[in-house]
């Protein structure tokens, strides 16, 4: 049960030039006919400091990436003269994010909690009121995009929701809409892409995600390791007994939640993506949203035992909030199933045995199970061979070798 799809986003996309109908797979990039963006993401995990975060070297990375995209978009070797145009008459920027799970769990702050709620809002604010102000300044030196005139920004309006509802402000949007008047050098400036790959390279969680697991088992030919969060290693150092707390926590699929051997702080702050109802997961993506010009990728993750009402509620939910796309994946629900930390390895071969003893082939296939001559058949990763696969952020990859089926973004 796999789903994309825009919502209302005629209505929320202010100042688009005409009707807004498709998006790039992922869902973040409305783009018009022939258009093309160029992406970059931030590791929020890298800027907290002694359990601080470092709002003023946020800043100025932010300011170097905007002058990096636009320089992208002139060095860029298209593959086809129209795109080239079109990308050109708007140039389009999409600055995002990457490790926020983990700048959470380093600030001591649950995702899922009003303060950490307040702290995305404001992270998302801070990325764009930076980054318009940066593409001003770039117009300032090289030209504003080549539609600017037929914009909102020369009536100093803004693509961001937040801007037109001024108790979210915690910054001078009333200085920047002067400021955009005069000129702005990317029509859109900030994007939540997936990042599925690049944050494994970069070793943090991905996107806007909350993490899917604390720890993951690395299978190489001269045998197999743990890989751990990196916050949560740090944690767990200090601990008593830290071997044998992690083998609790990796026969409790990844997560701390039930195991009394950690602290009620230390469980409350390291959730994972199964730990938080889905109507959490909404919030996070809407709190976000209202701060980005484009769009937000964001898997809503529901249990194996989600029903159908389940579904159309977290539709309607994430409608109300504004969001301009929603992604929900309910585990268990694809043809081909792959291996879920938070539904248990154990809990689930005994459900396929009892599945597959009462011939009840159906229902197997309703769990993404194929059953073939009295034999469970698992998706396994094509590189490596695991099987401990999972689905984040739009994509499948695999923790123990970092093969995705997305492209790197």
């Amino acid at each position: 049960m796999l789903f994309k799809v825009n919502i209302n986003m005629r209505n929320i996309l202010r100042g688009c030039l005409r009707e807004i109908r498709a998006t790039n797979p992922c869902g973040e990039e409305p783009l018009y006919p022939y258009e093309s963006c160029n992406l970059g993401s931030i590791n929020l995990y890298s800027f907290v400091r002694d359990g601080e975060f470092d709002w003023s070297e946020f800043r100025r990375t932010i300011r170097t990436c905007v002058r990096f995209l636009d320089n992208v978009i002139d060095v860029n070797v298209f593959p086809l003269k129209r795109i080239e145009r079109n990308t050109k008459k708007t140039r389009k920027i999409g600055l995002g994010l990457m490790g926020l799970a983990d700048a959470l769990y380093a600030l001591n702050i649950p995702y899922n909690s009003e303060e950490g709620f307040r702290f995305m809002r404001k992270v998302a604010e801070f990325l764009t009121y930076h980054a318009i102000s940066t593409s001003c300044d770039l117009a300032r030196e090289r030209g504003p995009f080549p539609l600017f005139e037929r914009s909102g920004y020369i009536k100093g309006e803004m693509p961001v929701n937040g801007f037109y509802q001024k108790e979210l402000w915690t910054l001078n949007w009333k200085k920047l809409s002067e400021k955009v008047r005069g000129g702005v050098r990317n029509a859109e400036v900030t994007t939540i892409a997936p990042t599925g790959s690049i944050s494994m390279i970069a070793g943090v969680s991905s996107g806007i995600e909350p993490q899917f697991s604390l720890v993951y088992e690395k299978i190489v030919p001269i045998g197999s390791f743990h890989l751990i969060d990196a916050e949560f290693e740090k944690r767990l150092r200090g601990m008593e007994n830290s071997e044998a707390l992690l083998k609790r926590v990796v026969q409790n699929d990844g997560s701390i939640q039930g195991l009394e051997e950690f602290p009620e702080e230390m469980r409350r702050v390291f959730v994972t993506s199964l730990d938080i109802p889905w109507w959490d997961h909404i919030r996070a993506q809407a709190e976000i949203n209202q701060w980005i010009c484009a769009a937000v990728s964001k898997t809503i993750n529901l249990p194996h035992w989600a029903s159908p009402d389940d579904v159309l509620h977290a539709y309607l939910f994430a409608h109300r909030l504004g969001c301009k796309g929603i992604t929900i994946y309910r585990e268990g629900s694809k043809s081909k199933q792959v291996i879920y930390m938070g539904w248990g390895k154990r809990s689930r071969q005994e459900e396929v045995m009892r599945i597959v003893g009462n011939k009840t082939l159906d229902v197997a296939n309703k769990l993404g199970i194929r059953v073939e001559e009295g034999r469970v058949e698992e998706h396994v990763c094509p590189s490596c061979g695991s099987e401990d696969l999972i689905y984040e952020s739009g994509c499948v990859k695999c923790p123990s070798c970092g093969w995705s089926e997305c492209i790197i973004a």
